[in-house]
Parts: C-alpha cells; sequence; structure tokens
C-alpha cells in the first residue's frame, strides 16, 4: 500500500512554467448565496482527480469538496452521517452486513442519475483498479494504494435504485468509517472507465459534491509531468445531502498551489489569498503572527484540534532494536517537551500512538516502565545490563519536513547527553524517498508524520501491525493481532466503554512494546485575512476543509 495519504503529500521543486485548463465554465451562482469567490493557498497539491486513484492530503482535499459519499463527517463529529444516503446500519449482529439507502432523486453535477448502480460502480471500480490483475498487468491506480482501504469488503450488491448492500469478509465496525473517507465517492459510471483512472492531472470530473470543478490550471516539473498551479470550484446546483440545509457562503473557490510555506505567507501578507487551506505554514510563522494580530486587524490565526502524530518507528527485527530493553530504553530517554520546543510549541506532547480526541486516549508512555525520573539516565543504565554501551543507531528522516531538521537533531542531543547512544542521523530528501526503505525493511530507526484516513482508534493502529505493515519494521504482536483487534472489530460503538477497554489494553502493550514511540500531536493553524468568517467550524479531528462554510464578513 502506500503511505502518502497518510503520511502527508509530497512537496514539489524545480517547476517549470506553463498553464493549460481544462473543464467548463463557471455558472451563473446559486440563489441566494454570495457571490464571493474564495482564494485559497495550499503547498499540497492534489496527485489525481480520481478518487481510485489517489491516497493523499491534497486529493481528498479536492475530493471532499466536488464527490459525495454515502456517508460524511459533520463538523465536529467522528461520527459518520448519510449525506448520499438516507440511512445506513449494519445487519445483524456479525457486523459483516451493511446496508444503505439512498437518497431518491440524486443525482450527479451533469445531470446522470446517482443511484445505488453508481455506487456499486464506484466501490467495484476502486477494487478493480486497484488489483494487479488486469491483463497488462500493471497496477492501474498509479501505486496509490487506496484500495487497502477496502480490504474487508467481499462484495457490493445493489438493489433497485436506492439500496446497496455491502458483505464483508470480516467483522469490520469501522467500515463505515472507511466509507466516510476519500475512497468512499461516488463517480458517475458513464465518464468514469471501469479499469482506468481520469488521466493526468487534468481529467472531467463528475461528481456530486457541494461544488464542481470548472477549470485546472496546470505547469510542468523538472522531470515533464504536469502538476497543477490551481483549479477553480463553484457551487454544483445539483447538489442534495446532509448539507443540503447549510446555505453555502460563496459562490465559489480558487485553490492555489504553492512550492513552500514561505510562499504561502508571502501570498497571505500580499492578500493574493484570502488564507491558507491546511495547516502548512512554518511554526515561527505561526508564533509571529498569532503574536501579532489583533482583533479584526492585520492576518488573523485560527487555531483547531488536530488528529495528525508524529513518531519514531523502531525496526524489531534490525539490531539494536531487535531488543526490547534497547527500544524501551530509547521511550524512557524521549524529551517530548523539548521536541515540541523546536516547533515553538506549535504541537503537543504525546505520550500514545492514539492522539487526544480519538476515542478513549490512556498515555501509557507515562506510566511504568516510562516513569523514571528523576534520575532517568542512571536508572536507564541498569535496565541495559549486558548491551554494550553507547549503542549506535542510524535515525533516518526526511529533509524536507517542516522542523524535522531540528526535532532530530533535539532527539539526537537527548540520547547522547545519556551517555547510552550514539545517533548518527541520515536524511533523505523526501518522504517518498523513505517509503521504499520501510517496503523493504531496511531502516533501523526513522521519524515519520501519521496522517488517519478517518478518526477512528484503529487507524492508528492496524495499519502498524504485521510483519510487513506500512513501516516495515515487523511488529506483529499476537496478543494485538489475533485477540484485541479483532475483538475491536466487533464492537461498533465505538464511544462505549468495552470500546475503550479494548483499546486501552491495545495501547498499553503498545507502549511496553515500543516499537512506535509517538512524539507529539499537531494543532491546525490557518491564517486568514481579518474578513473572513468560517473557519472555525471546519476545523475538527475529521481533518475535512469544508470550503462551503468560509466566506467573507
Amino acid at each position: 500500500m502506500s503511505a502518502a495519504k497518510r503520511l502527508g503529500a509530497l512537496g514539489s521543486v524545480g517547476l517549470l512554467a506553463m498553464t493549460a485548463a481544462c473543464g467548463s465554465s463557471a455558472s451563473g451562482g446559486v440563489a441566494g448565496v454570495p457571490k464571493t469567490t474564495m482564494n485559497m493557498g495550499t503547498v499540497s497539491a492534489y496527485t489525481s482527480l480520481d478518487p481510485a486513484g489517489a491516497y493523499d492530503a491534497g486529493s481528498w482535499m479536492v475530493f471532499y469538496n466536488v464527490y459525495q459519499g454515502l456517508l460524511t463527517y459533520l463538523p465536529g463529529s467522528t461520527v459518520p452521517t448519510p449525506d448520499a444516503a438516507q440511512s445506513c446500519n449494519f445487519v445483524g449482529t456479525d457486523y459483516m452486513t451493511y446496508h444503505c439507502s439512498l437518497i431518491k432523486g440524486l443525482t450527479f453535477s451533469n445531470g446522470d442519475p446517482l443511484d445505488a448502480a453508481a455506487v456499486k460502480y464506484s466501490i467495484d471500480r476502486v477494487l478493480t483498479i486497484g488489483s494487479e490483475t488486469l491483463p497488462d498487468k500493471q497496477p492501474a491506480d498509479n501505486g496509490s494504494g487506496v484500495s487497502v482501504l477496502l480490504s474487508t469488503l467481499k462484495s457490493v450488491e445493489a438493489n433497485g435504485s436506492t439500496d446497496v448492500t455491502f458483505h464483508l469478509k470480516t467483522a469490520d465496525a469501522t467500515f463505515p468509517d472507511r466509507l466516510a473517507s476519500g475512497v468512499g465517492e461516488i463517480v458517475d459510471p458513464k465518464a468514469y472507465s471501469a479499469t482506468r483512472v481520469l488521466p493526468g492531472v487534468s481529467g472531467a470530473v463528475v461528481g456530486s459534491g457541494v461544488y464542481k470543478i470548472d477549470s485546472v490550471q496546470t505547469k510542468k516539473d523538472d522531470t515533464g509531468a504536469e502538476v497543477p498551479t490551481s483549479v477553480k470550484l463553484s457551487l454544483n446546483p445539483n447538489y442534495k445531502g446532509a448539507y443540503s440545509k447549510t446555505k453555502p457562503t460563496n459562490s465559489g473557490v480558487t485553490l492555489s498551489y504553492y512550492d513552500s510555506p514561505a510562499d504561502i505567507r508571502a501570498a497571505l501578507d500580499s492578500g493574493k489569498i484570502d488564507l491558507n487551506a491546511n495547516s502548512d505554514l512554518a511554526s515561527k510563522d505561526i508564533v509571529s503572527l498569532e503574536g501579532a494580530q489583533q482583533l479584526g486587524k492585520g492576518l488573523q490565526v485560527v487555531e483547531g484540534a488536530g488528529s495528525n502524530t508524529r513518531m519514531m518507528v523502531l525496526n524489531t527485527k534490525l539490531a539494536p532494536f531487535d531488543n526490547l530493553a534497547v527500544r524501551q530504553a530509547i521511550a524512557k530517554l524521549i524529551d517530548r517537551d523539548a521536541i515540541a520546543a523546536t516547533y515553538q510549541h506549535t504541537v503537543t506532547p504525546l505520550y500514545s500512538v492514539i492522539p487526544q480526541g480519538i476515542g478513549d486516549q490512556t498515555t501509557p508512555f507515562e506510566a511504568s516502565p516510562y516513569d523514571v525520573k528523576p534520575l532517568k539516565a542512571a536508572v536507564v543504565r541498569q535496565s541495559l545490563k549486558g548491551v554494550s554501551l553507547p549503542i549506535s543507531f542510524n535515525l533516518t528522516y526526511a529533509a524536507n519536513s517542516v522542523g524535522g531538521n531540528a526535532e532530530a537533531a533535539q532527539i539526537k542531543k537527548t540520547l547522547e547527553a545519556s551517555g547510552l547512544f550514539k545517533v548518527n542521523l541520515t536524511s533523505v530528501a523526501t518522504l517518498g524517498k523513505m517509503i521504499p526503505l520501510w517496503a523493504g525493511h531496511k531502516l533501523p530507526a526513522s521519524l515519520t508524520g501519521w496522517q488517519p484516513d478517518y478518526p477512528d482508534p484503529d487507524d492508528y493502529v492496524s495499519p502498524f501491525l504485521g510483519v510487513n505493515n506500512t513501516f516495515g519494521n515487523g511488529y506483529a504482536p499476537a496478543k494485538i493481532m489475533k485477540d484485541l483487534t479483532p475483538l475491536s472489530l466487533k464492537q461498533p460503538n465505538r464511544a462505549d466503554d468495552s470500546t475503550a477497554n479494548t483499546f486501552a489494553t491495545i495501547q498499553k502493550q503498545f507502549a511496553y512494546d515500543a516499537a512506535y514511540i509517538p512524539l507529539w500531536q499537531n494543532k491546525q493553524y490557518i491564517v486568514t485575512q481579518s474578513d473572513v468568517t468560517g473557519v472555525p467550524l471546519t476545523l475538527d479531528l475529521a481533518a475535512i476543509m469544508r470550503f462551503w462554510m468560509i466566506g467573507k464578513s
């Protein structure tokens, strides 16, 4: 599978200017909606406009606004609610059959009917394109790996025009969350091939979301590949769903893509954009702007809860981290407050693989065996009896990760100050360079971020498990994989005590094994011009930027 979506979108450098347009012209507007176009900027450019061909943050940001799924997350909620569906529910008590009834009379933006057959087509298409069984034996999803989110799905059944039934291979209480993610977007069968994704980055999009795409501007990067520079959206007058009763506060959005956080800051300072559409400004800019802002004057900083995490990954199959005591020693010595300081405290120290706000988070990395203060180094040394000191290892990270250099340097400083470790820092240019190293099980230790697909604790657990897990670190605890995770997937009420108890046990085991050492949890920061409204309504743990809620006073 690809880690691109979960680990953050890859940046681009060295772009050569060239533009191209596609799509139809903007509509005349929707009655009662302010004729206001919002100009937004981000460094997270999409990689594809096709839900079957993208698994990255930039693409999903566009998807959530131009496509529609059976389910969505309302502002502030981590529980899926019907969107294109009128209702959805599990059938029976084994949580292996899921049924949805669609809203009657739904259409795509071009007027084609959106019915049960279209839903089945869309989901089947993701599985077909994500397979390697096509005639030419080539993965048709461009290697995105997004079909992994449907790994528990056995088949889809369409009954009549409005009834869809999903038959699962195993119990999966998170299946509604998966349908509410970017993989569950519904496409027009008449406009999308059953076996191929839309070509390039400017293919004609037909969705049923709040917006439709009017045009895309592109240019060539230094490899000659076409990349987007902006996308223009206007309201879809045919939209009908969860947000039908919420009147949009703008008539359209122009989303521009920039090469760096510094470029975003410059565009804000000049007034070229109304806001950044993602938390992609440097920490120093956030801090300086928070200090300078005055209510109603100048640039304003809006802060919201985040669900992204940062962690150190230790390979349980490679020396020196095939030794539990060594992994635990690292976890005992890590100074999360010092790491947060390198980000000027725009992040929050994290003591579990599951972040605050997602399920019932516990803090096992503050409990035994990690509560070793104040004689930390001396106590840790006792736990390493028989191990040759100092322990030398390579710590790999992506050089282009915001704050990554300072973070890695701080970790090296802390560990080496104990006299127990010698840390050799190794950087690669981008996250993309780390992915094959994880896949090849070649990294003893690495630093990475984690961006969830949906706000459920399972999405911070299951992808980390197994010999060939996302990070290739061989972590495969039998108790969690054979007992606890299957049990959690049979618990549909994700907020009740039984689910909480299951995940408390899982978090404790993760902490004891120390194959993943959580470092911090992000906060979302959106910087806006003084007249921008509605941003707080769309900053929540679901991490969906709901463009239609943003307007101007």
